[in-house]
């Protein structure tokens, strides 16, 4: 916020003085050479200004660029913990276990909800809410389609905060299933 003050009064005094100058030049200088000089002075400073504001554009942009990828690196990592934990529980549900995950496995979601408190934005922390809201409701209707579109719709949450748009023609879900599992999905 203090730097951005100073950025404006800075531009504020450049400009007053880069008008000043040529309105001088312009009004109360007379001879043509001189004027020509005083113009390509404010060129100078022009062309001086113009890459000083570029390179700290640019420098700003590249620091941006690199938080974002730190907080997407970050939230790569919290994610992991849902993914590990979740593909447990498919994993489980495949081999017929009705219910449960493993103290591993629940672990495993507590770091992903503790991570999600730091790295998550509140739309998706309403989503993971809404997902299990949606998984206990569905959990005594042993559905397993219902569970995998209840799953699909959180994944692509995630992938969204990660910067992925998904357009809603695949259910992301579907590539852990056999081809007869996808064909019942659809």
């Amino acid at each position: 916020m203090k730097y951005d003050k100073i950025l404006k009064i800075w531009m504020f005094i450049t400009c007053s003085f880069i008008i000043s100058l040529s309105l001088w030049s312009i009004f109360f200088i007379n001879k043509t050479e001189h004027q020509i000089a005083i113009f390509g002075i404010i060129g100078v400073i022009i062309t001086a200004i113009t890459s000083v504001i570029t390179v700290t554009i640019n420098n700003k942009n590249a620091k941006e660029r690199d938080l974002e990828i730190i907080v997407i690196k970050e939230k790569q990592k919290v994610f992991e913990h849902f993914y590990s934990a979740y593909f447990e529980m498919l994993s489980n549900i495949k081999k017929g276990k009705k219910h449960g995950l493993s103290n591993k496995a629940e672990s495993e979601m507590m770091e992903f909800k503790k991570g999600m408190m730091n790295w998550a934005s509140e739309g998706l922390i309403k989503k993971y809410l809404d997902y299990e809201d949606d998984l206990l409701k569905l959990q005594n209707s042993n559905s397993v389609v219902e569970m995998l579109k209840v799953g699909d719709r959180f994944m692509k949450a995630l992938r969204k905060e990660m910067g992925f748009e998904d357009e809603d023609k695949v259910n992301i879900l579907s590539m852990i299933l056999t081809a007869d599992a996808r064909a019942e999905l659809m």
